[in-house]
C-alpha cells in the first residue's frame, strides 16, 4: 500500500493537470468565440460602413496572430513580463481603438468637404438638374470619403427608397451635427417649400465659419497641447536617463513584481494626465 501512495498521487495530479488543461481550453475557446462575434464581428460591419471591406475570417486570423506573437516578441527582447501582457491586452482591443481612430479621422475629412459639397450642390440645382441628378453629379465629381456617401445616397434613391430614409441613414452613418443641419435642411426644404438652394448656401457660408473659428482655436491651443505631451513624456525621459546611469540600482524597477507594479501605476497616472491634458485643450465649437 505504502509503494503505491505514490503512484495515486501521481496519478491524481496527472488528472489535476488533464482536468485543468481541458477547462483552460474550454473557456479559452468560449473567450475566442465570444471575442469574434462581439469585437472583430462588429468591427468588420463598423468597417463596411466606411466602406473598407475586410473578410471577417482574415481579420480573426491577424488579430489572433498578433495576440499571441506580439507578447512572446516583447517577453523574448525585454524579458519584462508586464510588457508583454500589455502588449497582449492591446492586440485585444486593437480592433476596436483603430476603428474609432479611422473613424473619427473619416468624419472629420467629411465635415471639411461639406462647404464644398454644398456649393457643388447649389451649382447644379442652380443649372437646372433635379435633385436626383445634382446628388448623383455629386457622386462623381466629390474626392473621397464624400464621393463613397452620395454614391451610396444615389443608389438607394434609385432603387426606390424614400429621401428621408436615405437621409436619415446618412446622418446616422457620420453622426456630425454639420450632416444633422444638412439634412434637416433637406427635409424641410422639400415639407414646407422654400428656396433649396438658399438655404443650402447660407449653411454652406455659416460651416465654413464655423470650421475657420475652429482652426483659430486648434492654433491657439496648440502651445497647451504641446506642453502636454512634454510634460507627461518628462518622467518617462528621466526614467530613461536613470536607468543609463544607474542600471544597478534601477533594475529592480524592471524585474521584480514590486517594480512591475510601480510602472503599473505610473503608467496609469500617465494615461490619467493624457486625458486631463487633452479635456482642457479641446473646446467644442
Amino acid at each position: 500500500m505504502a509503494d503505491a501512495l505514490p503512484t495515486l498521487i501521481a496519478a491524481g495530479v496527472a488528472l489535476s493537470v488533464v482536468g485543468l488543461l481541458f477547462a483552460m481550453f474550454a473557456v479559452g475557446r468560449q473567450f475566442a468565440a465570444n471575442y469574434q462575434e462581439k469585437v472583430l464581428e462588429t468591427t468588420n460591419v463598423k468597417l463596411s460602413e466606411m466602406f473598407i471591406f475586410m473578410d471577417s475570417k482574415q481579420l480573426t486570423r491577424i488579430s489572433v496572430a498578433a495576440t499571441f506573437l506580439l507578447p512572446i516578441v516583447l517577453l523574448i527582447v525585454s524579458g519584462n513580463p508586464l510588457l508583454a501582457i500589455g502588449g497582449a491586452v492591446v492586440c485585444l482591443f486593437g480592433p476596436g481603438l483603430v476603428h474609432k481612430r479611422l473613424r473619427n479621422r473619416r468624419r472629420k475629412l467629411l465635415i471639411r468637404q461639406l462647404p464644398d459639397t454644398l456649393d457643388s450642390l447649389v451649382g447644379g440645382l442652380r443649372s437646372g438638374l433635379s435633385l436626383p441628378q445634382a446628388l448623383g453629379l455629386l457622386a462623381e465629381q466629390l474626392p473621397k470619403p464624400s464621393n463613397q456617401e452620395f454614391s451610396l445616397v444615389v443608389r438607394k434613391l434609385r432603387m426606390g427608397v424614400a429621401l428621408d430614409v436615405v437621409l436619415d441613414e446618412l446622418e446616422g452613418r457620420i453622426e456630425s451635427g454639420e450632416y444633422t443641419m444638412f439634412t434637416t435642411s433637406m427635409k424641410i426644404a422639400r415639407e414646407v417649400g422654400g428656396n433649396l438652394t438658399e438655404s443650402l448656401e447660407r449653411l454652406s457660408e455659416t460651416m465654413r465659419k464655423k470650421l475657420t473659428m475652429e482652426d483659430k482655436i486648434d492654433a491657439l491651443t496648440s502651445q497647451g497641447k504641446l506642453q502636454g505631451l512634454i510634460v507627461g513624456c518628462l518622467p518617462l525621459f528621466l526614467m530613461w536617463v536613470l536607468t543609463e546611469m544607474e542600471p544597478e540600482a534601477m533594475a529592480p524597477l524592471y524585474n521584480t513584481w514590486m517594480g512591475y507594479g510601480v510602472l503599473l501605476v505610473i503608467f496609469i497616472l500617465e494615461l490619467i494626465g493624457f486625458v486631463v491634458i487633452k479635456k482642457i485643450v479641446t473646446i467644442d465649437v
